[in-house]
This record gives structure tokens, C-alpha cells and sequence, in this order.
């Protein structure tokens, strides 16, 4: 039924076919260069259009991907991308700018782009499992460079920054911050790409392993949360207590985790999280009246908003909060777009995990035996697949299995992978709520691996009804609207 770890077979998925072995490992080194920033090593890298070459040389790779692979052309997140890039472009005509539009696109495609060469190039499990511990890696590399700098000084002017603590508009002291490079060095963004990687380590646990689990996953997981702990970000201590709750509203259940939560914020608030500064709402009066500006951009131009990057032109400053910024920049229409692209994601990775844990309660023991022979790698997402779905019936002839139970065994990613990528999606949805990084890398880079995840799962009888996400999406879009609304009228 599978082939044997170490057979041709395996060795042809994770080399690939041809140009789709050389695109899937370009794009882990695009990713990883991507991270770390050739911009580190000196301004001149800059000039010299590293990423843009290799990202030129992985599209005209992954073309024959982009038009062969059903799942991709059919993917419905793919389809919400390219529909919030042509609404960018709208949002510079509806304001008169027809210009606009290529010098919009040439500011956020280099950050879109990481989306579609993952969902090209990533089309086998082993290849999922590649490219999440390379985030990882490269998260890593950066996290050693700044612990340098921050200990022993090393390239301190990169890795460092200063930042006041003031109180009642006075200066009370001053405290240091680790960032990275390049989209990275603001201190926050360097925290939220961390928290997004931080699940994605649990992708190389081994049951029962328990040095490689301490040495690949444990060790790592704990170097990147002392890294966030010295960003000193305020956004990443309240994702890293959602992220907390979250896993442990699964073992513990919801009241439990919610008082475990509550004290796990308020402890890290006692060891100085945050460097010093409050959570509140008179704290965070700055960011509430950016988002009544955002607001009342919104309400100026509601349809197409007031044109991409435009935000700073209103209110001098971004708006520190990634949906507002959206909304006011792009409109309803762009909102909805990208907006969309996350519920659908959430839904699918949602829909996977619950596909999964049926399976488990479905296979007994009989789940149990096949795990034993079966490498946690699936086949190519290909008609492969599906013929060696359809024919499923005579392999499991022996076991009273399910067909669905069947393609989960088959075909699907390993369940605890899956839950890995949707806590680093939320990592991002959480941390988002607080920084303006709508167009950015990082939401680009995990919405194409759970993309990719949700790709290798083609269950036609469990997936959501086609239009299902509709109105889900506008109940979320308007949910978050009138939340922002109330929240800021109280406020003023």
C-alpha cells in the first residue's frame, strides 16, 4: 500500500519531477533568504536584487505547476488572492490614479509572491515538512544573530534597538529591543514571525523520541520564546497567551485554560514582558483614535477605500491594526477579498483536523497497526491519488473502514502538523490585531502552507458547500467592524 521509506518512489517525492524538485527547493531558499534578509550583510546586497532574480527564476519554474495542477488552478484561496491584488490596483483608479496601480502591485507582489510559489512547488507532505522547518531554521539563524548582539555586542546596530519608556508624557527610562532585518526590523514584526514559527517546530516531534524531540523541537521552541521575550512586544504577549489558550482549551478545557491564561498573562506582565510599558486602553489610546481615523476613512470611501498606502496620508501614521488598515486603504471591496482569504483557510485547516480526528475514533485499533507501516509522507497530490483513492476499498478490504476514514489515512498530512499551521495562522490573526501588516510577508507565507495543506486533502464529500465561506466571511467583516466601532466610541 505505501512504499518503504528509502524506495525510489519516496526519493522521486522529495526530489520531485523534473523542474518541480529544483522549484520546491528554490523556494525554501527564497523563503529562507527572505527571513534572514540579504539586506543584513550590508546595503549593497540590496542593489543587487538577490530575491528578485530567484523569485524571476522560481515563477518561470513553477509555471508548468500553475497550469497542470488542478489543485492549484481549482484552489479557492488562490482565486481570493489574485482578486485582492486586481482590488489594490481599484483602489488607485476609484482615486484617480491610474498610475497607481503598477506602483501598488510593484510593492506588494514580492510579499504576495511567496504565496503562489509555495502552493505550486509544495505538492507532497515531505515537501510541506521541508519548508516549515526551514521557517523555522531561518527564524533560528536570526534569533542567534540578535542574542549575539544583544549579549556580546555583535552587530548590535542591525539586531538592536533603543527604545524610551515614558509615563505621563516624561522619560522613565529606556530599554533594549532584538529585531531582525530587512521587513523584520521593526521589533514587532520580528516577534509575530517567531510566534508564527514557534508551533511550526511540533511539525519534527517523534512520539516517543525523546532526545530528538529535546534537541530538534524542545530546544529550539524555547530559544524562540525567549527571542520574543526580548522583542519586548506587547502584540506577541497577547498572541502568546491566546496561542497558550488555545492549546490548552483542547487538554484542559475552556474554563480551565482560561484562568491558566489569565495567569500566565499576568505573570509574564510581573517579568516584564512588555519592557516596562502597560496593556490598557489608556495605553492603547494612540491606537484606538488611528483606528477612528480608519474609520472615518472607511466611511469617506467606502467601495474601494482611500487607495493603497494612503493611510499615513490621513493620520500621519499606519494604523496599527492590519484589518483597519485594509479597510481604509481598499474598502469594503479589497476587505472582503483578504479578509475572505483567512476565513476560507481557517475553515479548510478546520475542516481537515475534524476529518482527522473522526478517522482516528473510526480506525480503533486497525489505525493504530497501519500508522506502524505507513512514513508520514503522502503521495504527489495528483489523479495518482485519486485512482489509488478509488481503488482503496480492496486494499482496507480486511478492515471496516470508512471510505472517508480511508482517503484520511491515505492521503492526509499528519493531524498534528495541521494543527501546528492553523496556531501559526492564528499567531499571525492574533498579533495582526495590533500591527498593520496587511501586505507583508509574513501572513503570505503561512496562508500558503495552510493552503498547501489544504491542497493535499481533497475530500469532495467533506469539503465546505462552495459558497459556504460567503457569508461567514461578511458575518466576520462586519462582526470586526462594529467591534471596532463600539470599542472606540466608548473610548471617545
Amino acid at each position: 500500500m505505501w512504499d518503504e521509506p528509502g524506495s525510489d518512489r519516496e526519493r522521486q517525492d522529495v526530489v520531485g519531477e523534473g523542474y518541480g524538485g529544483i522549484g520546491l527547493l528554490l523556494t525554501v531558499v527564497f523563503v529562507f533568504l527572505t527571513i534572514i534578509s540579504p539586506e543584513q550583510f550590508g546595503n549593497e546586497w540590496a542593489n543587487y536584487h538577490s530575491l528578485t532574480i530567484l523569485g524571476g527564476i522560481i515563477f518561470l519554474i513553477s509555471l508548468r505547476g500553475v497550469f497542470t495542477a488542478l489543485c492549484f488552478r481549482a484552489s479557492t484561496q488562490t482565486l481570493l488572492l489574485l482578486g485582492f491584488i486586481v482590488a489594490i490596483g481599484l483602489s488607485e483608479i476609484a482615486n484617480g490614479w491610474f498610475g497607481g496601480v503598477i506602483v501598488s502591485w510593484k510593492s506588494f507582489l514580492p510579499s504576495a509572491v511567496v504565496f503562489f510559489f509555495i502552493v505550486a512547488n509544495v505538492t507532497t507532505t515531505r515537501a510541506l515538512k521541508m519548508l516549515s522547518l526551514a521557517i523555522v531554521a531561518s527564524c533560528l539563524v536570526v534569533v542567534v544573530e540578535a542574542l549575539c548582539g544583544y549579549y556580546f555586542g555583535y552587530r548590535g546596530e542591525t539586531f538592536l534597538v533603543s527604545q524610551t519608556l515614558f509615563s505621563q508624557r516624561l522619560v522613565v527610562g529606556e530599554f533594549v529591543r532584538i529585531r531582525g532585518a530587512g521587513f523584520l526590523s521593526d521589533p514587532n514584526d520580528f516577534a509575530q514571525i517567531l510566534l508564527v514559527a514557534l508551533p511550526l517546530t511540533f511539525v519534527a516531534w517523534r512520539p516517543g523520541r525523546s532526545t530528538h524531540n529535546w534537541l530538534i523541537v524542545l530546544t529550539p521552541a524555547v530559544l524562540l520564546l525567549w527571542a520574543i521575550y526580548l522583542t519586548h512586544s506587547r502584540g506577541a504577549l497577547v498572541g502568546l497567551v491566546i496561542l497558550a489558550w488555545m492549546i490548552a482549551r483542547k487538554k484542559i478545557g475552556t474554563t480551565a485554560s482560561v484562568i491558566i491564561t489569565i495567569l500566565l498573562g499576568t505573570g509574564l506582565l510581573a517579568l516584564n514582558f512588555t519592557g516596562g510599558r502597560m496593556i490598557s486602553v489608556d495605553a492603547g489610546a494612540d491606537r484606538l483614535s488611528l483606528w477612528a481615523s480608519g474609520l472615518q476613512m472607511f466611511k469617506s470611501a467606502p467601495f474601494f477605500g482611500v487607495g493603497f498606502g494612503k493611510f499615513a496620508d490621513f493620520a500621519d501614521i499606519t494604523a496599527h491594526n492590519s484589518f483597519v488598515l485594509c479597510l481604509a486603504e481598499l474598502g469594503s471591496v479589497g476587505c472582503t477579498f483578504w479578509v475572505a482569504l483567512i476565513v476560507t483557510t481557517v475553515m479548510g485547516l478546520n475542516t481537515i483536523i475534524r476529518i482527522r480526528e473522526k478517522a482516528q475514533v473510526g480506525l480503533a485499533p486497525a489505525a493504530d497497526d497501519t500508522q506502524k507501516e505507513q512514513p508520514s509522507f503522502s503521495r504527489p497530490r495528483s489523479r495518482a491519488v485519486e485512482k489509488h483513492s478509488a481503488n482503496s476499498n480492496a486494499t482496507f478490504g480486511s478492515t471496516n473502514v470508512s471510505s472517508e476514514n480511508q482517503t484520511a489515512i491515505e492521503c492526509a498530512v499528519p493531524a498534528q502538523w495541521v494543527v501546528a499551521i492553523r496556531l501559526a495562522l492564528i499567531s499571525f490573526i492574533a498579533t495582526g490585531w495590533f500591527l498593520s501588516r496587511t501586505y507583508q510577508s509574513t501572513v503570505y507565507l503561512v496562508l500558503g502552507l495552510a493552503t498547501a495543506t489544504i491542497a493535499l486533502h481533497q475530500y469532495s464529500d467533506e469539503s465546505p458547500a462552495p459558497l459556504r465561506w460567503v457569508p461567514y466571511t461578511l458575518a466576520v467583516e462586519a462582526f470586526a467592524i462594529i467591534f471596532i466601532y463600539e470599542i472606540v466610541r466608548l473610548r471617545f
